[in-house]
């Protein structure tokens, strides 16, 4: 990684250098850093593999959410993107706190005509746009960020090739041929198990967006579709249905009226786990993928919402957010629950300079894989911080 990081700096001098050909050079960066106090009661803590008393923990971390940007544009309409994240990839719950460098966006486009753009590389899909402002507690061993894993599905960053179609100012419409190898970070859901079997596929991960403004208002539709076939290799499975479907359907709306914003979002699918995506890693999101049940593959259906309010006092702008997130067997008895809550409070102390205090509450909710009657209480937990936030 520490070549890739070497590349990106020499890349980016050779753009600011040459002069061959017209062109505008932007550079930015954010810098993230977390203090938190994360509390998780007995239930929770031996969920975690943490011991079976309650578990607290203060830290004070660099995420890889802070992230180094360079972009490049030309007078031909081409445009090229490279954001690479920087800092602590791991922490928490474990001993480690290595620091990494890892590729966060790598794309570029051509604007074709006025109205049609193509883009190809490494990025967000179109799926799932909109996001709560929760941001501390990336590294607190539950990936708290974004609420992934307790209302909200992430989109992720994948290679793709995009085409994108404003039909007017207000309606255009996103399609998207993304790379469909991988899982959702998290998938360790053993029904069916990955060291069992291997999959397919001969079409890419299609992705769709079509959101429209209206006004103060803007709607954010969105669907997603994947096909895999598994090859299983244990011989008790011969005779198995061996087609994954994924697909999720999403939407999300924003309004804003003066100081006050409203935005919420809601997903819904099945077989979350068997494609890429961030999801999180509460329990609910680790069992999002299909599993074997009575010698039958089975689909696990999926829904993860929330709600965001906000309202802007000057520098100030609290942000109020409520989310929950489900998976359930079709057929098999599984049932996965997780909820969170809280408040967080960016503050915009000076130019490039926020400081945030954060208030979070998560519930695991309870384990039935067993039977509803032998169900196991995962536990809650609390994050209360603050995230200092510096940015160029």
């Amino acid at each position: 990684m520490k070549r890739l990081f070497v590349w990106f700096i020499a890349l980016f001098l050779v753009a600011v250098s040459s002069n061959t050909v017209p062109a505008k050079v932007t550079i930015g960066g954010r810098v993230y850093v977390d203090c938190y106090y994360l509390e998780r009661n007995r239930e929770n803590s031996e969920y975690k593999k943490l011991g079976n008393v309650p578990f607290t923990n203060t830290a004070i971390q660099v995420p890889n959410i802070t992230r180094f940007n360079v972009k490049w544009t030309n007078e031909d309409n081409v445009g090229m993107f490279i954001s690479l994240g920087v800092g602590q990839l791991s922490g928490g719950t474990t001993l480690s706190t290595s620091d990494g460098v890892k590729l966060r966006h790598a794309y570029g486009w051509w604007d074709l005509t006025e109205n049609f753009q193509i883009l190809a590389g490494k990025t967000t899909t179109p799926v799932s746009p909109l996001l709560p402002y929760q941001m501390v507690g990336t590294r607190s061993g539950s990936l708290n960020i974004i609420g992934e894993g307790y209302g909200e599905l992430y989109s992720g960053r994948f290679a793709q090739i995009r085409g994108t179609y404003h039909f007017t100012n207000t309606i255009r419409l996103a399609v998207a041929l993304v790379d469909p190898n991988g899982a959702a970070l998290g998938n360790y859901a053993p029904y069916p198990d990955p060291n069992l079997y291997q999959t397919n596929t001969k079409l890419p991960r299609i992705d769709l967006g079509l959101p429209i403004y209206v006004g103060p208002i803007s709607i954010y539709p969105s669907f997603l579709y994947q096909r895999r076939t598994v090859d299983f290799l244990a011989e008790d499975m011969d005779g198995l249905d061996k087609h994954i479907d994924t697909y999720i359907g999403s939407l999300g709306v924003l309004a804003g009226f003066g100081p006050f914003q409203l935005s919420a979002e809601g997903n819904w699918g099945q077989n979350w786990s068997n494609t890429g995506g961030g999801m999180g890693v509460s329990p609910p999101a680790r069992n999002s993928a299909a599993t074997i049940y009575d010698r039958q593959l089975d689909n696990t259906t999926t829904y993860g919402w929330w709600v965001e309010g906000s309202y802007r006092l000057g520098i100030v702008t609290p942000h109020i957010m409520y989310g929950q997130m489900k998976s359930e067997g079709d057929k098999n008895p599984m049932l996965y629950k997780s909820w969170f809550w809280g408040i967080s409070i960016p503050i915009k102390a000076t130019k490039g300079f926020t400081v945030a205090p954060e208030f979070m509450w998560y519930d695991d909710g309870d384990d039935n894989r067993d039977a509803w009657d032998n169900r196991v209480n995962n536990g809650k937990y609390a994050i209360y911080g603050v995230q200092f936030q510096f940015r160029f």
